[in-house]
Order: C-alpha cells, then structure tokens, then sequence
C-alpha cells in the first residue's frame, strides 16, 4: 500500500529542477499520492471482507471487544462493551446486553448504506469502530483537499500492518484518525474522536478460526423483528 514519498519526490525534484521547478510538481503529486493512499486503505479494507478471522480488541478504558466474520455463510459479528451487532446479508440485529433480558433489534439495511457510520452507532458509542465505518471516512477524506495523509508501518499483536495519520478533516465525523490495517484486510488499530467519542482500539489476537456459536443471539433475548417485510430465515 506504498505510493512514493512525497519526501523522495521533493528530493528528486530539487536534485534536478531547483526549488522553483519543483512548486508545480509538489502540487500536483500531492493530492495524487493522498488519494492513492486512502484509496489502497479501502481497498485492503473491503479484500477483509472474504477472510475468515476472529479478532479481540483492546478498547480505551481497559475493555474489549471482537470481531467474528464467516464467509459461508457471509456473516460478520461485532461484540463490545454492553451489545453486539449481527450483519448477515441484508438483515441488522443489534442488541443491548445490559438489559434482562437482551433486548435485540431486527432491521434491514442495504448493501450500499452498509459502511454508514450511522448503521454501526452504537458500536462507536461504546469505543468500537468498525471497517465500514472507517472505508466510509476514507473516502471522506479523499474528498477533502485540505486533508493531510502520512503513511507508516508498524507490527500489532504480531501483524505486519500499514498505517495512515489523517488530519484536517472538516466534513468527517472524526477531523482526525489513526488507522492501520494488516495484510489481509483486518483493522488492526483505531486511535480518533469519533462524533465526540473517545476510540482507542488495538488488535490484541486475530486468528483464522470462528466458534459456530460466536453468532448466537443472547440467550432469552427479547427480539423485535422491525423490518418491512418479515423474512422466513432464521436470525442469529
């Protein structure tokens, strides 16, 4: 995920064309650079969406979270402090925990308005982001001209990972992030204020195994099915 330094650039530039010759350079390479960087992030993000991973996440605060995705059949849990949401397909079931018993939501979403930050809120409230939600401010900040990108690497809980510094973002729900992302699509770390919460995740264990029952509603929820049209498919 490595266009060239913009560091080399300017380098090279001024090694051959002086100070002058390089303003124009530096001003066409560097939104072209921005967008290939966010641009690759995505795209490592949306390859995760076929691997099979469970991963436990350290949250800020001491707590943690997981995440469990299967690709037959294509379903992705996300487990945090006080509920869980359940993707399959085009069905939502999001459950708060606390109460006795869990009390679940059934809903349906479209496949275009999965990565709506709106559609994982609850996630983020409680100090989870999830894939969807950053792939969806990546491209906000691709869309940004003021936006400032710096790419780097580093190793989390044993993965290679590639990160990005984003900054200067006025139309985001976050005006600045962190992400790093490991080689087979899997967010690896989060570090931002997002629509006023604190986010603070790191990858403490992924591995290529899911228990069966990671996809299990909580036992005796209370399940309110509110999508339009009933479905005769089992949910959980």
């Amino acid at each position: 995920m490595r266009a060239v330094p913009l560091r080399l650039v300017a380098a090279l530039c001024l090694a051959a064309f002086g100070v002058g010759g390089c303003e124009a350079i530096n001003e066409a390479t560097a939104p072209i650079e921005r967008g290939e960087l966010l641009d690759d992030m995505s795209t490592q993000l949306d390859r995760g969406k076929s691997v099979l991973y469970h991963a436990d996440y350290q949250l800020a605060g001491g707590y943690k979270a997981s995440v469990g995705q299967q690709i037959a059949p294509a379903r992705t849990v996300y487990r945090y402090p006080g509920g869980m949401i359940l993707v399959h397909g085009s069905d939502q079931t999001s459950c708060n925990t606390t109460s006795r018993p869990a009390k679940c939501d059934v809903n349906s979403i479209t496949l275009a308005g999965a990565g709506v930050p709106s559609t994982y809120a609850e996630a983020t409230k409680h100090g989870l982001i999830t894939a969807p939600v950053v792939v969806d401010l990546l491209k906000v900040a691709a869309l940004e001209p003021g936006a400032s990108v710096e790419p780097h690497d580093t190793t989390i809980a044993g993965q290679q990972a590639s990160c990005l510094e984003v900054s200067g973002l006025t139309d985001a729900i976050s005006p600045a992030f962190s992400a790093c992302v490991t080689a087979e699509g899997v967010l690896a770390s989060f570090k931002g204020l997002v629509g006023g919460v604190n986010v603070d995740q790191a990858l403490i264990e992924v591995t290529k195994r899911v228990a069966e029952d990671a996809f299990s509603l909580p036992v005796g929820a209370d399940v309110a099915d509110l999508r339009p049209r009933a479905s005769a498919a089992s949910i959980g």
